[in-house]
Parts: structure tokens; C-alpha cells; sequence
């Protein structure tokens, strides 16, 4: 067996990148072996996986108490493995709840930590830069401004790009049709509610409504994106046709209604002029609003340092606006300076190639 690297993601996309890295790391040296958490597309690259947590996934403390105990028995069992296995190297993906508790243990350890997509400690929980600074050895930052500013709190940080580069097509490249989805030659919006099943039960019944008004006024087809996480029976409500063609619909799409998460900065790459929304329960809602140190939720407009799209958040998330902001976003004009905008955002972001130049550094770092 060759040297061990322990791999800690929890979320599908953390699960979806972790793959990425570990195939890139493989690739530059065979000899590495994986174990640690994360969910099917790490178990497809050959992690011994010691419990795939990607369905206890889950937004906000109130929304993940029914998970908690479990994690916390997973959370022994990794770090008992870790003990055993005594790895050359811990790579924490995202997951911050989890991995911000795990690097403290593993450098106490000995063990060297890398986080890569690292937590949004500069929007709020600021206190928690001290962890990154004190417990990892580098942080691999996917947002542009991320590394000046953990930099000048103590944090070996480096920008890397973001890791999506690496999977969302070029949309001139997919060459994606409207007809594909729809049968009418008209304006099509893309509906994308999102990866989690609480996340489809709370919002797409507003996209829905939404929908239904704007097709009260203008001539517009509709189409749904649904993900495999997803159950296909909390989608029966939808008179939309339902598509798993998660980048050629926002691809081909004149605009989107998208739940606010990575899937906007899907849709800025995909050149689709996304409108934002996203609700949690009241008092996460609450909590977010005290914690918080932007008044921006939406991650394409974080990235691009300025708003690039329209986003209604939890009380202002309703039908009646998300139509008239989607009937605002079909104006032509309007639609051509989002495009040009999106395209700006896309250049900040980075180039393909992020998870070989993650291994790289990893590797380096590590004298590999």
C-alpha cells in the first residue's frame, strides 16, 4: 500500500471536485492511496470510503439538527482511521462545519492540512480566519479576492480558480438548442431549483407560480432542471417538461430562475443571465442577517465584486417578483449587458486546469 492522504468532503459538489483532485494527484503520483469521506464520485476514484455523508447535506444549524448525531459518530470514526492509517497528508473539501472542526485535530496530529474551498470567513464568522491561520498548513482559495484578504490574516493562501472551470463546457462548445427542451420557438427560462430535496420542496413551488404569471402576460416557455439527488416525485406538481441536462438547459436557455448556491455561478459560466433566489427558516434567516458582513448572498455576484444578477432572498422571494424580475431580464438590451457582464465574471474566475494546479502545489508543498 502506498502513502495514505485522507480526503474530507461533504456536499455533492464537494464530493463532485474531490474527484476532480483525486484523479489529478493519481495521475502525478501513483503511489498515493485515498481514504476519508465524501459521496459516489470520490467511491468511483477509488477513496476507501469510511461513510458517504453526501445525503445528510443539509443549509443552516436549524435545518441540520436531525443529522447532527450522526456526524458526530462519523467524525470519530474518521479521525480513530486516521489514527491508524497515519496519513502523509489531509485534504478538507469545503464542508465547513465539519472540516473547520476536523483541522485542529489532524495537525495536533502531525498531520500537514490543506483546505481547498476554503469557508467564506470574510462574510461572516470572521473569528474562525484564526483556525485556518493556526491548523492548516495552505489554504486553496477559488474566489479571487479570497487570498489577499486571508493573507493578511496569517493564512498561507492561495488563489487557484475555481474548481467549476474544470467541469462547466464552454457553452459556445455544447452548441445547445431550445428545441431540445421545448417544441415552441420562443424566449425559454430555465428553472433550477436546486440539488437538495428541502431546497425543490421550499422553492419550486414559487418558481412554478412565478412561471405561471409570467405566461400570463408574454409568450414564454419554461423548462425544469431536475438533479439526480433529487426524488422525481417532488416534481410532479411541475407542468414543465423536466430535463437532467444540468449545463445544456442553462446553455440554451435565454435566462434562468436559479436557487441561490454554486448553480448561479453555473449559470454566469454558462453565459445564462441567472435571477436568484433562496429561503431558509425564520430563524436561520435571522441568524444569517446578524452573523453576516454582506448584503449579497448570491455567489456570481460575490465573485464578480458587483451585482451581475437580481437576487430575492427569503421574504422578498415571492412569485410576484421573481415574474417581474424575470420579465425584466428578457429585454433584450437588458439580456446583452447581463451576457457581457457574466463574460467579465467568467475571466476573473480563472482558467480550466484547477485541480492539476491543486495536486501541484499539494505535491510540492509536500515534496512530492
Amino acid at each position: 500500500m502506498g502513502q495514505w492522504v485522507l480526503i474530507s468532503a461533504g456536499e455533492a459538489s464537494g464530493d463532485l471536485h474531490g474527484a476532480n483532485l483525486v484523479r489529478a494527484l493519481k495521475n502525478k503520483s501513483p503511489h498515493l492511496a485515498f481514504f476519508g469521506i465524501g459521496g459516489a464520485q470520490l467511491k468511483a476514484e477509488g477513496i476507501d470510503l469510511i461513510a458517504n455523508v453526501t445525503p445528510l447535506a443539509s443549509i443552516g444549524p436549524f435545518e441540520g439538527i436531525s443529522t447532527y448525531r450522526r456526524l458526530v459518530r462519523i467524525f470519530f470514526q474518521l479521525l480513530k482511521e486516521t489514527k491508524k492509517r497515519k496519513p502523509s497528508a489531509a485534504v478538507l473539501i469545503d464542508y465547513p462545519e465539519f472540516n473547520m472542526r476536523l483541522a485542529p485535530r489532524l495537525k495536533r496530529l502531525g498531520i500537514p492540512v490543506f483546505y481547498y474551498i476554503v469557508p467564506q470567513v470574510w462574510a461572516w464568522r470572521s473569528h474562525r480566519v484564526s483556525t485556518l491561520a493556526n491548523f492548516t498548513d495552505m489554504a486553496l482559495c477559488v474566489l479571487p479576492f479570497e487570498e489577499a484578504w486571508l493573507r493578511r490574516h496569517g493564512v498561507n493562501a492561495h488563489f487557484v480558480g475555481h474548481p467549476l472551470l474544470d467541469v462547466v463546457p464552454d457553452p459556445e462548445t455544447l452548441n445547445a438548442a431550445k428545441s431540445e427542451f421545448v417544441p415552441e420557438d420562443r424566449p425559454l427560462v430555465a428553472l433550477l431549483p436546486g440539488s437538495r430535496r428541502h431546497e425543490v420542496k421550499r422553492l419550486l413551488p414559487l418558481m412554478l407560480e412565478a412561471a405561471e404569471r409570467i405566461s400570463r402576460r408574454v409568450p414564454v416557455s419554461f423548462c425544469v432542471s431536475r438533479a439526480a439527488s433529487v426524488p422525481k416525485r417532488l416534481f410532479a406538481p411541475s407542468p414543465y417538461s423536466l430535463t437532467n441536462k444540468t449545463y445544456r438547459l442553462p446553455a440554451a436557455a435565454d435566462g434562468a430562475v436559479v436557487t441561490s448556491g454554486s448553480a448561479t455561478l453555473e449559470a454566469a459560466l454558462l453565459l445564462c443571465p441567472p435571477v436568484v433566489i433562496y429561503r431558509v427558516s425564520t430563524p436561520t434567516f435571522l441568524l444569517l442577517r446578524w452573523l453576516l458582513h454582506t448584503r449579497t448572498y448570491a455567489l456570481c455576484n460575490i465573485a464578480a465584486g458587483k451585482p451581475v444578477a437580481e437576487e430575492l432572498i427569503q421574504y422578498r422571494a415571492t412569485p410576484n417578483r421573481i415574474a417581474k424580475a424575470v420579465h425584466r431580464l428578457l429585454d433584450e438590451r437588458l439580456r446583452r449587458d447581463k451576457v457581457e457582464a457574466l463574460k467579465r465574471l467568467k475571466q476573473r474566475l480563472g482558467s480550466a486546469g484547477v485541480a492539476n494546479r491543486v495536486a501541484s502545489l499539494i505535491l510540492n508543498y509536500l515534496g512530492g
